[in-house]
């Protein structure tokens, strides 16, 4: 028996490379390789970075399915049951979206994978494979070793994924996270994440995916202790409050770490209400924080979102000014996306601001656009101001700018080589994400 996995791409530019910022090692393959019996023959295709050979035999394809990269998933799909190949979608997008993802697969798994893939694969070799597979506990992370074996040699960018935790407490309106973990979090042992880590390539940073690596404090406080003689590099997610703990902040310092991933998301109080962020109006003082950051030499990847019924022209230059004040590493000017499944796209929906049925499957939509209407600005203001900003950003007197912060961004010079060469590449993405089609027109 064979299995090919399918880790799909969200489009393609006629002409143009993939965005290279979203070229990372798919860990969902990984741990679905690990969970796939030895006696079962694993094939691997990332339409990222190389062309699916459809004619290769195989008697099942698995694609892992996002809403950005739906369509193109579809697709792929639709390529592989044309020449009679079972499919099986999973993933975020799938737990979301079911009904419709049945329509485009033989078998759906809906949920988390651990229990779920092995009795599916077990069905299918004895030809009583089901339509759909359900998680409806939430398993057990022991024992968990991803397979990175199924990588080859591909070309990813020179970091790591790991998690140490599954979920979110935080109940933010716009998450589908919260969404497909319905509010829940857990942890993974510590021992098993460091026998993780002791595998990794040492000259590659480690990327926590956790969308909070400092949920559980006592956790976390095991597990960067634990990191400490590994000698790696590495860096997460955390939410601002984290900034109160200072203890915790050397700590993270000491075991490593390089910088955080902050969804400050707003700057303005009332849009943070309405997204539920209660976590951020708490800690209101966002410079004292990024002062404590600079002070452990942590350096801050500052995300924020735009569209929110607050927001005016003028809440994108007071946020590019604060970007510019506290010299952050990286900052993202995001748009607000309204995601199936989560309060957010309810909310929309029954106020009848959805611009599109389903704007991942609409083939006039394109990475970049807004899908709904804000109330204080136009969609189209929304894109144009996101991404009038993002070049800003990136452009080079920002860069230098911002290079200037010796106690954090450049305090040595490996850091500072990895902060221009990051934020030019950046750059550069900017470009070649706007307007990228999803899926194959």
């Amino acid at each position: 028996m064979k299995v090919t996995f399918i880790m799909p791409r969200v489009g393609r530019k006629s002409g143009k490379t993939y965005v290279r910022t979203w070229q990372m090692e798919p860990l969902v393959i990984a741990v679905l390789s690990a969970l796939t019996p030895e006696t079962i023959e694993r094939r691997f295709f990332d339409d990222r970075i190389e062309e699916i050979d459809f004619e290769e035999p195989t008697d099942i394809a698995a694609i892992t399915v996002e809403t950005y990269t739906a369509r193109r998933s579809y697709q792929i799909a639709a390529a592989f049951r044309k020449r009679g190949v079972p499919v099986v979608l999973g993933g975020f997008h799938v737990t979301l979206m079911p009904d419709e993802a049945s329509a485009h697969a033989d078998a759906v798994v809906i949920g988390e994978a651990e229990e779920s893939w092995p009795r599916l694969l077990a069905d299918f070799a004895s030809g009583r494979l089901a339509s759909r597979y359900t998680s409806v506990t939430r398993p057990d992370l022991r024992g968990l070793q991803p397979d990175r074996g199924i990588y080859g040699n591909r070309d990813y960018v020179n970091i790591s994924l790991i998690e140490s935790g599954r979920g979110c407490r935080y109940g933010c309106e716009f998450c589908s996270i919260s969404s497909f973990f319905r509010g829940t979090f857990r942890t993974r042992p510590t021992k098993d994440v460091v026998t993780e880590l002791g595998t990794l390539d040492r000259k590659r940073i480690v990327f926590f995916v956790d969308d909070n690596i400092a949920a559980d404090p006592l956790q976390c406080r095991e597990l960067f202790g634990a990191m400490i003689p590994l000698n790696i590099k590495w860096v997460g997610q955390v939410s601002i409050d984290i900034a109160r703990n200072q203890e915790l902040l050397a700590l993270m310092k000491k075991s490593g770490c390089l910088g955080v991933l902050v969804g400050f998301e707003s700057l303005e109080p009332g849009n943070l209400r309405t997204m539920r962020k209660g976590v951020n109006n708490q800690a209101r003082d966002f410079g004292n924080c990024l002062d404590l950051f600079r002070t452990y030499g942590l350096v801050v990847y500052g995300t924020f979102l735009f569209g929110y019924d607050h927001d005016t022209e003028d809440t994108f230059r007071k946020t590019y000014r604060f970007v510019q004040k506290h010299r952050l590493f990286f900052a993202a000017f995001n748009h607000l996306v309204p995601f199936p499944g989560t309060p957010l796209y309810r909310r929309l929906e029954e106020e009848g601001r959805l611009l599109y049925d389903r704007w991942w499957l609409d083939p006039e939509y394109t990475f970049g656009k807004v899908a709904f209407r804000p109330r204080a600005m136009s969609a189209e203001q929304v894109s144009r101001w996101c991404l009038k900003h993002r070049k800003k950003v990136y452009a080079l007197l920002s860069i230098l700018w911002r290079s200037l912060d010796l106690r954090s961004n450049c305090r040595t010079l490996p850091l500072a080589l990895a902060y221009f060469t990051m934020n030019l590449l950046s750059g550069r993405d900017v470009k070649r994400r706007q307007d990228l089609p999803l899926g194959d027109r």
